[in-house]
C-alpha cells in the first residue's frame, strides 16, 4: 500500500449537534453563509466563520476574524492545532474533533459517503 501524503485528508470527523461531517478535504470553512462547506444556521455564527486545514499532516482551526470567536478547550485563538477529543466553541455552538477511526465513526464514514455540503440547523430549546 503507497504511503499517505502528508497533506491527505484522513479519518478526520467533526461532530455537531450529534451529526458526523468527515473532513475529506484539505481546506474545509465554516459558518453561516451557503458557499461553506459546513453551514451552521445559528445567529451566534459569522457567515465565514472558521477553516480547518490540513497542513503537513496536521489539522488547524483558523478564526476568520469572526463576530463571537473561536475557543479550543475554553482558551480563545486565532488558530490552533487540533487534536482528537478536542472540543471547538465557535461563538457557543460546541464541536467535537475526531482524529480516530473508533467503529461507530467508521460506520458513520460508510453510510455518509464522501463530503457534501452539511447543513446544521440550530437544535430546538431543550425544556426545563
Amino acid at each position: 500500500m503507497p504511503p499517505r501524503s502528508a497533506n491527505k485528508a484522513s479519518d478526520a470527523y467533526l461532530i455537531i449537534h450529534g451529526q458526523v461531517i468527515s473532513l475529506d478535504k484539505e481546506l474545509i470553512t465554516i459558518g453561516r453563509r451557503m458557499g461553506n462547506h459546513v453551514i451552521i444556521h445559528d445567529p451566534r455564527i459569522s457567515r465565514n466563520h472558521a477553516q480547518i486545514r490540513l497542513i503537513d499532516g496536521e489539522y488547524m482551526i483558523f478564526d476568520m476574524n469572526s463576530t463571537g470567536g473561536v475557543q479550543v478547550n475554553g482558551q480563545k485563538v486565532k488558530k490552533s492545532n487540533l487534536y482528537s477529543g478536542d472540543s471547538i466553541s465557535l461563538s457557543g455552538v460546541e464541536i467535537k474533533f475526531v482524529h480516530d477511526t473508533p467503529k461507530s465513526i467508521s460506520k458513520a464514514k460508510e453510510r455518509t459517503g464522501p463530503m457534501k455540503k452539511i447543513t446544521i440547523e440550530e437544535p430546538p430549546p431543550e425544556d426545563k
